[in-house]
């Protein structure tokens, strides 16, 4: 495995649907966030913020 350091942040659309051992939809990109820099994100597994509302 080789690391990869984060460049782009992307804003997704995700369902928590888990249906027969798979996730029933995909994971849709909504939009690159250009105005976030990968240093404001968390990153995976590292806790987790909501989106705002």
């Amino acid at each position: 495995m080789i690391p990869v350091a984060p460049e782009l942040v992307a804003e997704i659309a995700v369902d928590s649907a888990f249906e027969h051992g798979k996730w029933r939809h995909p994971i849709r990109l909504l939009r690159l966030r250009d105005d976030l820099d990968p240093a404001d994100v968390a990153l995976f597994g590292e806790g987790v913020r909501p989106a705002a509302s």
